[in-house]
């Protein structure tokens, strides 16, 4: 189902001379893993190592790498532009083989007139051709262009819609092609435009409506949780695309400055277990957005965002709420 270009990689590997290679990946190909590996064996004559901590984009590359090999192999992201990584990484995309053509009929039905598309880099390669269709059924189409940390027109990422929000005064809805919910889901509620998601691999098309509200709730649960909150840690990931120091101290003066006590904690792997010896009645994350959307239930104490954060100070309204992204 993945392309994994191992002919690609065993070209650029050779041409870094390296001895020893390591790969990194998210959970959903570590399956994949050793096979790539015996094939990458057999034809490189390197030596090969799996970094097996958990994997969440190309904002997770782990330079602790260098400590043993000579080169990393990402699979399954494209790389961040912004982030400015050394050239013995490669970013292979794992794009996605798939058909999504017997969903078309199903979409039709839904859809309004002008049309924003976007999707992951697995199935960017569909987007020409999806757009294609659309307008030859009479759709307006837009794909837009997203900032530094995206690579692709028309890529979001879960930090990071702005190829969506660029074009948002354009269209009516939004289309996006992909698997899961959290990439649209940030899309519906930064952009207030209803969104729908064709998913190839579960061979779906589905609205996010319901779940877009439940998230809200969910989220303003958690910050009128924290309105009486006297103490927060902030936390900060030491992760290279993730790290928002600057943002961590910018918070913790917007706290001392309102009468709250703060404190900045430093983490790479986020667990709840590990902040069990510091005091504080709410958690700020300034780490990846995910983690106060999909983890909540696993911390003791509300954890926020940043503008979770102010809005729980009463800085903010409701009104002005949006997801986190860097």
């Amino acid at each position: 189902m993945y392309d994994f270009k191992l002919d690609e990689v065993t070209e650029w590997i050779k041409s870094k001379n390296a001895k020893v290679v390591a790969l990194q990946m998210p959970e959903g190909l570590k399956v994949y893993c050793q096979k790539i590996i015996a094939d990458l064996e057999a034809k490189t004559q390197s030596t090969f190592v799996v970094m097996a901590d958990p994997c969440y984009g190309a904002c997770d590359i782990s330079m602790d790498f260098q400590k043993f090999a000579d080169v990393l192999v990402h699979f399954g992201h494209s790389e961040i532009p912004s982030m400015h990584v050394k050239d013995n990484i490669m970013f292979v995309e794992a794009q996605i083989e798939t058909d999504y053509a017997p969903l078309l009929p199903k979409l039709l039905p839904n859809l309004k007139e002008h049309i924003g598309l976007v999707s992951t880099v697995q199935y960017l390669q569909y987007l020409p051709s999806l757009r294609s269709w659309l307008e030859g059924n009479g759709r307006k189409v837009y794909i837009g262009r997203g900032g530094g940390r995206v690579k692709y027109d028309g890529q979001i990422l879960g930090c990071d819609i702005s190829a969506a929000t660029s074009i948002e005064n354009d269209v009516e809805q939004f289309l996006y092609l992909g698997t899961g919910d959290f990439h649209p889901l940030a899309l519906a509620i930064q952009t207030k435009k209803p969104v729908i998601v064709m998913d190839p691999i579960a061979q779906e098309v589905r609205e996010l409506k319901d779940l877009a509200e439940r998230v809200l709730r969910q989220r303003h649960g958690a910050i009128t949780r924290a309105s009486g909150a006297k103490r927060y840690l902030i936390l900060v990931s030491t992760k290279l695309g993730q790290n928002r120091t600057e943002l961590a101290f910018r918070l913790k003066q917007i706290a001392m400055e309102n009468g709250r006590k703060a404190d900045v904690v430093l983490m790479n792997d986020f667990n709840p277990d590990s902040l069990l010896p510091f005091e504080a009645d709410a958690y700020v994350s300034t780490a990846c957005p995910r983690l106060a959307v999909d983890d909540f239930l696993r911390y003791p104490k509300p954890i926020l965002t940043p503008i979770e954060m102010e809005i729980s100070m009463g800085l903010r309204k409701w009104s002005d709420y949006q997801l986190d992204s860097i």
